[in-house]
């Protein structure tokens, strides 16, 4: 890592630092009002936490397996290229590759308004197992910017190939509840869904989600707001995406959460997802020298502001 890249992001009160998945470094932030965490393995943002409150992401302490493949579920996985099981190799792991391999820190700076920004990048060419197993040539971006009112992710995906590149997507953020039982999912009223735990059928939202779990669902063309309320915390997380025409809340339950080796058996309680996305009806396809982005802005307020 070159040594102006470094002194950039000392200058935003950032450091390097080891961590223990996949023996792949943290970009870590410190800032008055705020501090933050980027896993450089799968490009995750880890942490985000505003100054006086609890994390907005979630962390299981469950590390998962040593494999390349092995998940762990915390902060903001990246599923691309396709969401969920590879429908034509049955064998490739959930969720794509985009998560299981390390990223490029590239960029660290300020916006105008003092904004922190960092860039990672993932280049297929760099790994040749990801080429052996997506042969269409592609490079993608995170942006991050960060604040005291909450986050921002723009991720970009470059097509470098000479094809149309089918995708399916999710910004897989795992939000820290106090209580799933309490948690209330607002914006997806009178929105249709998927619902995956009861063999795909077709629902029509009817009301706040609440309890948030057990559920998987992809809600189509869903709006582009919506906002969890948790009591607990007394607080609102106000969440606004871009590029993105599905919604899906994922809670495994408690059934499901014990039976994971990858997960610890009250971890359910503690998060839901609600991931910005594009799937099932709502995949797409990124044209031969295209770039498609997917934005999602997250901010936190108290549970009585408007």
């Amino acid at each position: 890592m070159n040594g102006r890249l470094m002194q950039e992001l000392e200058e935003l009160g950032g450091e390097i630092r080891p961590a223990s998945l996949k023996k792949c470094d943290q970009i870590l932030i410190e800032q008055p009002g705020f501090s933050a965490i980027i896993a450089l393995w799968g490009g995750h943002l880890e942490s985000f936490i505003p100054a006086g409150q609890e994390d907005l992401l979630f962390q299981s302490e469950n590390l998962g397996g040593d494999g390349r493949f092995e998940r762990r579920h915390f902060g903001v996985p990246v599923c691309w290229p396709w969401f969920g099981a590879n429908e034509a190799q049955a064998d490739y792991p959930a969720h794509g590759l985009a998560r299981y391999f390390r990223w490029e820190f590239i960029e660290a700076g300020r916006f105008k308004n003092g904004d922190v920004k960092i860039v990672i990048r993932l280049a297929s060419d760099n790994h040749p197992l990801i080429e052996e197993m997506w042969p269409q040539a592609f490079e993608l971006r995170q942006v991050f910017r960060f604040s005291s009112k909450g986050f921002r992710i723009n991720f970009s995906a470059a097509n470098l190939s000479d094809q149309p590149m089918p995708i399916s997507e999710a910004l897989h953020t795992y939000f820290n509840v106090s209580d799933n039982q309490t948690a209330e999912v607002h914006g997806l009223e009178q929105v249709s869904y998927v619902d995956k735990f009861d063999n795909g059928s077709r629902q029509l939202q009817d009301g706040v989600v609440t309890p948030c779990g057990p559920m998987d669902r992809v809600y189509l063309s869903a709006p582009e707001i919506c906002e969890i309320q948790d009591p607990g915390f007394q607080r609102r997380l106000v969440i606004q995406t871009e590029g993105s025409q599905s919604t899906i809340l994922w809670n495994p339950g408690a059934e499901i959460a014990q039976q994971r080796s990858d997960m610890e058996d009250n971890d359910y309680r503690r998060f839901v997802c609600v991931e910005t996305a594009n799937a099932l009806s709502d995949a797409y396809f990124i044209p031969a020298g295209g770039i498609h982005q997917l934005k999602v802005k997250v901010r936190h307020k108290p549970l009585t502001s408007n």
